[in-house]
């Protein structure tokens, strides 16, 4: 269907005909249209109820929740959102000081000597004062300063972005690392087998059951596990020293993982679409810099509009440094001026088209990011119940491979089965167990990626 989105006062809304509204906009209207889902509701199906508000404690995991308040507290990406959220600060301070007046002050000393006489010189003290104020006829400066302030907001709303990617981004790699540690523990089994099965072998062609060809098999079976080995230790290593930059931390693979993965915690809801609209953090940052973008078309516009502007100037002069503070000796000039665009080649009145198509690009973009939630919720939603059941089947094969690899190494060693059965069957166990463990990964990797999507909540307790 498709629907059309308010965006007013800080909230997203879904409704049927809906226009951007709000902080004094003047502009003509923008409908924001974008494809929703049918009655607010997610089209893959879901738990009824709302997300969880601390989804990092129900993993229950204190390392996770441990790892993660580092992150929050030291990692450069988000320290680098601090900073540029500071600085939108300061621009909207900066901004929101053209409504009051300008005063500046000066002093002086003039120090006159009488040439060719011989009369002594004297020496003038002077005291200046400067006012100028721009009255905000037409509201200009007040949108001036509101923008700013709307645009600063999106800084902070990126700023709470970082922080939920960032903690998502350390709960995924630390499962990835778990998963790493138990796939090298996986090879490390899979090697001693091969050990075991090559002995057998070597007996067994010792004895002149079987051929040299057998022994070359086993052979290359176990290079086989011990290359993989190799492989899974060295995937291993990079992951723990991925985590540590994430925590600001130097890569020296000091992290270690605990035994096994936590166990999948249930899923309470995920809410409704339009909730998720006014929980993710780059939404709400869109939503600012749009509502900023329509201040700004004001903005342009007010420039064409004249311009009423008062100034003063106060001023006292004496050869006596105590007199110039007498009010007698004070002396003002006050005056009004009013400005009037004339001729400027159409600079104006292209300003104001400029920042029209800004809006029309801050409106897509706005639209572009909601379609972005929708699908990242849906995928999540999606990937939610394919892996559950990629899960199960996995361990309905792993329990049938472990069987099958049992009977037929008594079987082999009984000399009823080939190497290449026995070799087959070893390899068939060995994948499904490790399927098996990046399928666990994967359900917990993607209930992170659906809490990301929802728009997080706290993080262990750690507010956004």
């Amino acid at each position: 269907m498709k629907g059309s989105l308010l965006v007013a006062s800080g909230l997203v809304l879904l409704s049927g005909c809906q226009t951007l509204a709000g902080r004094g906009f003047e502009s003509t209207d923008i409908i924001v249209d974008v494809s929703g889902p049918p009655q607010d509701e997610w089209v893959v199906r879901s738990a009824p109820g709302m997300p969880s508000n601390d989804w990092v404690a129900d993993f229950s995991d204190p390392v996770l929740t441990a790892l993660i308040h580092e992150a929050l507290e030291h990692n450069t990406d988000i320290r680098a959102a601090a900073a540029v959220y500071d600085a939108a600060l300061a621009r909207a301070d900066i901004a929101g000081a053209g409504k009051l007046p300008n005063i500046t002050g000066s002093a002086s000393i003039v120090r006159q000597d009488m040439a060719n006489s011989s009369q002594a010189g004297s020496t003038v003290f002077g005291l200046r004062a400067n006012a100028s104020w721009e009255l905000d006829l037409w509201g200009r400066i007040r949108d001036t300063a509101n923008a700013a302030g709307l645009g600063a907001a999106g800084f902070q709303a990126d700023y709470a972005g970082a922080r939920l990617a960032v903690a998502g981004q350390v709960a995924q790699n630390w499962f990835s690392l778990i998963e790493s540690r138990l796939l090298v523990e996986l090879s490390e089994r899979d090697v001693e087998t091969q050990e075991r099965a090559l002995r057998l072998t070597e007996r067994r062609f010792d004895s002149g059951i079987v051929g040299s060809s057998d022994v070359r098999l086993a052979r290359s079976a176990l290079a086989n596990a011990e290359a993989l080995l190799a492989s899974r230790t060295q995937t291993r290593s990079s992951l723990a020293r991925s985590l540590e930059i994430l925590l600001r931390r130097y890569p020296a693979e000091a992290i270690t993982a605990t035994r096994d993965l936590p166990p999948l915690p249930v899923l309470d809801g995920v809410g409704i679409p339009s909730e998720t609209l006014r929980r993710r953090p780059d939404l709400i940052a869109a939503e600012y810099r749009l509502q900023s973008a329509g201040l700004d078309v004001d903005i342009a516009r007010k420039r064409l509009y004249p311009a009423l502007s008062l100034s003063g100037t106060v001023n006292s002069n004496s050869t006596d440094l105590l007199k110039i503070f007498d009010l007698r000796s004070f002396a003002d000039r006050i005056s009004a001026d009013l400005t009037q665009p004339v001729f400027n080649s159409g600079r104006l009145k292209n300003d104001v088209r400029q920042q029209r198509a800004l809006l029309r690009q801050q409106v897509e973009n706005y639209a572009g990011t909601v379609l972005d939630a929708y699908l990242e919720v849906e995928n999540a939603l999606d990937a939610e119940q394919r892996l559950q059941q990629l899960e199960t089947a996995l361990r309905v094969s792993l329990n049938e491979a472990i069987e099958a690899e049992d009977r037929l190494e008594i079987r082999y060693s009984e000399g009823l089965a080939t190497i290449l059965q026995l070799l087959d069957a070893q390899s068939r166990r060995i994948s499904a167990e490790g399927r098996l463990i990046n399928a666990r990964k994967e359900r917990l990797a993607n209930r992170v990626r659906l809490h990301v999507a929802l728009g997080g909540g706290n993080y262990g307790g750690v507010a956004p």
